[in-house]
C-alpha cells in the first residue's frame, strides 16, 4: 500500500555512504591523501638539497677583500694587446691575461632560487665588464687574483680568488707546516 505523497511506496532509511562510493572511496581518499603526503615529503628533500647545494656554492665563490681599482670606461688606460673575451651570466667579461672560472651562484647567501654570475680570475690584469647596465673597468693589482659578481645588475670587483686556478697565485699564503 502507498503512503500518501508517495507514488513509490513507503519511505526507506538510505544508506548515504554506499551512494558515495563507499569503502572504495574512502580507500581512494586515503591513497590520494598518502600520496600527496610523499609528494611533499619529497618536495621537502629537493628543497633541502637545492639549499645545501646553494649554500656551499654560495661559499666556494664568495670572496672578501678590498675593492678592484675602478677606471673609468672614457679611460685613456688600455690593455697592451687585446682582451680575451667570455661571455656568462648574460655578460661580457674581458681580462688582459690569465685564467677565469665562472659559476651562477644562488641569492640569498645561497638560499634563494635565484641565480646570479660570478667569475674569478687568477691574474687578469685591466678588467671590463659589459652588462644591460653598462661597460665598468677594473683594475685588481699587478699579477692580483679578482672575482666579480653581478648580483644586483652592476658588476661588483674585490681583490682575491677562491678558485683552483692549477698553480699557486700570489697571494696564496704558505701551506702551514707540520708540527713534527
Amino acid at each position: 500500500m502507498n503512503t500518501p505523497g508517495s507514488a513509490a511506496g513507503p519511505r526507506r532509511a538510505v544508506d548515504l555512504s554506499r551512494d558515495f562510493g563507499g569503502r572504495s572511496q574512502r580507500v581512494a581518499i586515503i591513497g590520494a591523501t598518502l600520496l600527496g603526503i610523499a609528494g611533499l615529503v619529497g618536495m621537502g628533500q629537493d628543497w633541502i638539497q637545492h639549499t645545501k647545494e646553494g649554500i656551499a656554492g654560495y661559499k666556494a665563490w664568495t670572496v672578501t677583500g678590498p675593492p678592484c681599482t675602478t677606471i673609468a670606461p672614457a679611460s685613456s688606460v688600455t690593455a697592451g694587446h687585446p682582451l680575451q673575451i667570455v661571455a656568462f651570466g648574460g655578460a661580457k667579461f674581458a681580462r688582459e691575461h690569465g685564467a677565469i672560472q665562472c659559476s651562477d651562484v644562488a641569492t640569498g647567501g645561497g638560499w634563494g632560487f635565484g641565480l646570479y654570475p660570478v667569475c674569478q680570475f687568477d691574474h687578469p690584469g685591466l678588467i671590463e665588464v659589459s652588462t644591460r647596465a653598462g661597460l665598468y673597468r677594473y683594475w685588481a693589482g699587478f699579477m692580483s687574483p679578482a672575482t666579480i659578481s653581478i648580483a644586483h645588475g652592476a658588476p661588483v670587483c674585490v681583490v682575491g680568488a677562491n678558485q683552483d686556478f692549477g698553480h699557486r697565485l700570489l697571494f696564496d699564503k704558505p701551506a702551514p707546516r707540520s708540527a713534527n
